[in-house]
Parts: C-alpha cells; structure tokens; sequence
C-alpha cells in the first residue's frame, strides 16, 4: 500500500510540474503559452442544447478583438485564448443564438472579465442548455447565469 501511495504521489508531482515547464521555453511555439511563461486565458462556449440543434456564438472585446460569427454544433465547443495585458483590463462579451429561427438569444456582457492584476492560464467555460446557460470557471462549476430570450 505505500508503494501505491508514493507512486501516485510522483505522478501527481511529475504533472504538477511539467504544467510549469510548458511555457517556461522561449521558443516555445504553444498556442497557450502567452508572454513570460504566463499560460493564456481561455474562452469557451459549448453546446448543450441536444441533437440537431446549433448554437451561434459571436464575441467581442473592449479591446476591438472580434471572434467572428462562429457556429457550434450540438456536444461541440469553440474556444480561444487571449493573453491579458496589465496596462488595460479585458473584456469579453459573447452573443448566443439558438433555435428553428434564431429566436432564442442571450448577451453575457461578461463572458470573460479580466483583472486589475495580469493572470494566467484562466479558463471560462459557458454552457448553452435547453434551460438556459451555465458557467464553469476554471473547472468549478459555478451553476445557472442566464435564461434565454425569444425574439
């Protein structure tokens, strides 16, 4: 038994630390390492809304980034990652549209907000269900956020 105990320890370690490593290089050429060895952000939308059902997604920054119209279908997700800036404190909002027609919709303002302080490797994870959108930060679930709209 503390053989057990002492190999799943090293193993634990072994990933804690090699999710360090990732972005320690340089030359690192990893889409999710960002500036200094920080991690980028994430920014993901999923769709839960059931079979045939799309989800559309269009995010926007107060930054003047844009995502473009993207389409999700059912048990996909789209996702970006950004690095924030110190200097200026990002935002993200994302529109969600859903439905035959498009009828169901739903504006987070704040789908990502970002700190006074530059942080790293922060994963926002917005669930679109039948019942409304859920959020799951840095993967803790966070529960119910939204009902959907019809137009």
């Amino acid at each position: 038994m503390n053989h057990l105990i002492i190999f799943v320890l090293v193993i634990t370690m072994c990933f804690g630390l090699n999710e360090g490593i990732v972005c320690s290089d340089p030359n690192n050429q990893n889409p999710r390492c960002g500036g200094a060895g920080c991690r980028l952000n994430t920014l993901e939308l999923r769709n839960e809304l059931g079979r045939g059902n799309i989800l559309k997604v269009d995010c926007t920054s107060n930054q003047n980034k844009k995502t473009g119209p993207q389409v999700v279908k059912f048990n996909e997700s789209y996702a970006f990652s950004f690095e924030e800036v110190h200097a200026k404190r990002i935002v993200w909002a994302c529109h969600l549209r859903h439905g035959p027609k498009g009828e169901y919709y739903q504006s987070i303002w704040r789908a990502y907000r970002g700190a006074a302080k530059k942080r790293c490797a922060q994963i926002r994870t917005w669930v679109a269900k039948v019942d409304g959108i859920y959020l799951v930060r840095n993967a803790e679930p966070k529960g119910h956020q939204f009902v959907w709209l019809k137009s």
